[in-house]
């Protein structure tokens, strides 16, 4: 009964400061919104398993040796597990990646993914169809035409019941249409939901690859997840699968020496991604805390203010026997209603907004907008959380403010200390704005760091030309089964291109310079230099032809570039960068040198040296590359590059008109190099805007907590006011004497702030680009911002009780 007594007063008294409430609420409902979207983030990435059938009885496999942590099985391999395990009722594999092709349906297209996996992908997952049937148990010994289609994607093609037995063609491969899985299951590929499923028999033939894969020992692709047993556990299925990896390993030496099987609980995310998560989620708890932290600092504060307005009040519970302990536990009951209400609406904001990310489709260049399937949306996990949190942040908010409450200064009352506002709550009140004012600028320089690194990936070198450039891609496999028939259709395309008006020079290319593939590398040894060791030296390389240094502007440094003379059947040439010219012949002419590939055991000369560039990452450090002739090197799936005479968007329709005659059943994707860059700065974008959006909370915050800090200062200092300006204090005197007051609590925090922002950046400079230890423009400007903001806010909130008459202040204590 005391308790609901102590909470009906409080609400009571609340509601008569309807306004300070409010405040109060505000900032706590912002900054718990940012703790509940932050918990849903972490739940999301590293807590929530697939929408599944028992999903804590699945296990993920995958295999690690002494030169990799994480890795894959290959097609063989799993066959092994599969059959030969004593843990799991069945296991599964699937390659962790995804195919963006045309799906065609009843005339209808649309650039489509397509995940292959094994026949038992579903039986595992437990997941039945909507419609017709899965894939069972051998359709993976054979080149099984089927698809199982996603709720999202038969929905798009209007949701035919009668679908099944229909036939949707995958990168011009017919597939028969066997079922239709239930809306919510978007499979296992992080991020990405399918729009339709085919065996890995299939996958072959859907992507133009042949079966050499199943059988190359050396291509680990396929990530393993089992059903456990009843009864059996973790421990128990390791090691069983490790005794597995040793019979491989005595039974294939050359490919499985010293690679073991591993096992983790299964997530969506791969096991290669989970530490990059807890980082990410690492951060964004930090910045989440720093926001509630200022959030807490605020409401206290506010507190603080609402203890002064019913300082008689509590004089005389304190006089009719209120003891400490119950004064404590009023303050408390006010503190944990204003966290309540705020953690109340700041999940119904946090809702919103993460609802609301659902609808984010990033743009992926040449494939258009692509619905995000993270379901960020808090659940019972993160309600649980933020309510543990809101209980937490009551207490903690209500402490200062009730241990200053419950000690009452009957003396300083009755001699007049409240009036000039009590030197013991200012310098409480003081500290709680400075702590908003250093993390607000803490927040600010961590905003100022992100948008410097972003503006230094945007000015890189990236050692080629970006301006103009029009991309068309497309597998000319459909058009062209053969070899020699892809080698003259490949002649006619960049003839079409070059001869289309406003193109000024064509190119064919296996992949594009900042491609974000680690996969294409050569294993060499060069056998004339000494930084070779002797051991083989992975360097990443691409397919080009003699057009491509002209047409994206990269400089030839020495020798020459392919020629349509270098023949096929010719001796084997290649193009390197100067970092490798360097590395491995430094102060050498490195043209007529060799090198030895070990695909293939070939040898192939150097030709020329080209200028460095940036390959893989925008941000990555200088390395060895190699240029291989696509004419030597036929591929299927090429780009197309073209330099056109002025902007290339307009050109990419006339383009791909053009080469769809010369190949009609080819797809071609479009896109500019503008876009594909912008893409590759999708990550760093994306930690700009959050760490805005924290800031932009951080701010309010800041900004709130100063204004009322100074608001109730002042209005408690009104006596002492009004006696200066009776005395002949004029408005700019009493700015001046306030203002001095204020810079005192502003420059603490700000030096508190810069003093923070240099140990973080020198916590997370390695994961930005550019970044010096101490970026003094970014403090400077942070440290000048927060200086005039905090002036302005004070002196906004100073202004009312600066002008008032000083008779009225005298009479009214």
């Amino acid at each position: 009964m005391a308790l609901w007594s102590s909470i009906r007063f409080s609400l009571r008294i609340l509601r008569k400061h309807w306004k300070l409430t409010s405040i109060a609420v505000f900032s706590m409902a912002l900054a718990l919104a940012a703790a509940t979207a932050g918990f849903s983030v972490f739940n999301a990435l590293l807590l929530r398993p697939p929408a599944v059938l028992a999903p804590d009885r699945l296990l993920s496999v995958y295999s690690s040796a002494p030169t990799e942590e994480f890795a894959g099985f290959c097609y063989d391999d799993y066959t092994f597990y599969r059959d030969h395990n004593a843990v799991f009722s069945d296991l599964m594999a699937f390659p962790y990646s995804i195919s963006m092709v045309p799906i065609l349906y009843n005339r209808r297209s649309k650039a489509g993914l397509i995940n292959a996996v094994s026949d038992t992908y579903f039986s595992v997952l437990g997941v039945q169809p909507l419609l017709g049937r899965v894939f069972a148990r051998g359709d993976d010994d054979k080149p099984s035409a089927l698809a199982v289609l996603s709720y999202s994607y038969w929905n798009w093609l209007g949701a035919d019941p009668d679908i099944v037995g229909k036939t949707v063609s995958a990168n011009n491969v017919p597939l028969t249409v066997i079922g239709v899985m239930p809306k919510g299951f978007v499979g296992t590929i992080f991020s990405d939901q399918p729009d339709v499923w085919n065996p890995l028999s299939t996958d072959a033939s859907a992507n133009h690859q042949g079966m050499a894969w199943r059988t190359d020992r050396t291509v680990r692709p396929l990530r393993m997840v089992g059903r456990l047993r009843p009864g059996v556990t973790h421990e128990q299925a390791l090691a069983n699968l490790q005794t597995l990896a040793q019979q491989l390993a005595s039974g294939f030496p050359k490919t499985n020496k010293d690679r073991i099987a591993r096992v983790a609980e299964t997530r969506m995310l791969p096991e290669d991604s989970i530490s990059s998560a807890r980082i990410i989620s690492a951060i964004i708890f930090a910045i989440a805390g720093l926001v509630l932290f200022a959030a807490c600092s605020n409401v206290a504060n506010l507190l603080l203010a609402l203890a002064s307005t019913r300082r008689h009040e509590i004089l005389v519970r304190a006089a009719l026997g209120a003891t400490r302990k119950q004064l404590i536990r009023e303050t408390l009951v006010d503190s944990t209603l204003i966290a309540g209400a705020g953690g109340v609406l700041g999940f119904f904001l946090a809702f919103l907004a993460l609802r609301q990310l659902l609808q984010f489709k990033p743009f992926i260049p040449g494939l258009g907008a692509i619905p995000i399937t993270i379901d960020f949306r808090p659940d019972m996990t993160v309600m649980m959380a933020t309510a543990a949190l809101v209980f937490l942040v009551g207490l903690a908010t209500g402490v200062v403010p009730g241990l200053y409450s419950s000690t009452p200064n009957l003396a300083g009352a009755l001699s007049g200390e409240i009036a000039v506002g009590g030197t013991r709550k200012g310098r409480l009140r003081n500290s709680l704005v400075t702590v908003q004012v250093a993390v607000c600028t803490l927040v600010f320089i961590g905003v100022g760091l992100c948008f410097q690194s972003l503006n230094n990936l945007r000015h890189v070198n990236l050692g080629f030309s970006t301006q103009n450039i029009a991309i068309l891609t497309a597998d000319l496999q459909p058009a062209a089964p053969s070899e020699d028939q892809g080698r003259k259709l490949q002649a006619r395309l960049r003839e079409t291109a070059s001869q289309t008006y406003g193109v000024e020079s064509v190119s064919l290319a296996g992949d594009l310079p900042v491609s974000q593939n680690e996969g294409s590398v050569e294993h060499i040894h060069v056998a004339d230099s000494s930084a070779s060791g002797g051991a083989a030296a992975s360097v990443a390389f691409v397919m080009v032809d003699e057009n491509y240094f002209s047409t994206l502007g990269i400089p030839l440094l020495a020798g020459r570039v392919f020629t349509p003379a270098d023949a096929p059947k010719s001796p084997e040439l290649v193009i390197i960068n100067h970092f490798m010219s360097e590395k491995y012949w430094p102060g050498q002419d490195p043209v007529g040198k060799t090198v030895q590939i070990e695909n293939g055991h070939r040898i192939a000369t150097v030709v020329g040296v080209a200028a460095d560039g940036k390959y893989v990452d925008i941000d990555e450090p200088p390395r060895p590359f190699i240029y291989f002739d696509l004419n030597q090197h036929y591929q299927p799936a090429v780009y197309v590059l073209t330099r056109t005479k002025t902007a290339p968007r307009p050109w990419l329709t006339p383009l791909s008109e053009a080469l769809q005659k010369v190949a009609p059943g080819v797809f071609f994707m479009t896109l500019t190099m503008d876009d594909w860059l912008d893409f590759s700065l999708f990550v760093p974008r994306v930690t700009l805007f959050c760490i805005v959006a924290f800031g932009t909370l951080a701010f309010v915050l800041a900004t709130v907590g100063l204004y009322g800090a100074v608001f109730y200062s002042v209005s408690e200092r009104k006596k002492e006011l009004g006696i200066r300006a009776a005395l002949g204090a004029s408005p700019r005197h009493l700015w001046n004497m306030i203002f001095r007051q204020t810079s005192v609590v502003t420059a603490t925090g700000v030096s508190l702030g810069i003093l923070g922002g240099v140990i973080a950046s020198a916590l997370v400079r390695s994961l930005l680009y550019g970044i010096h230890p101490i970026e003094w423009t970014v403090f400077a400007i942070v440290a000048l911002a927060m200086g005039l903001v905090t002036a302005l806010t004070a002196f906004s909130a100073a202004r009312p009780w600066l002008h008032t008459n000083p008779m009225e202040s005298v009479r009214h204590v």
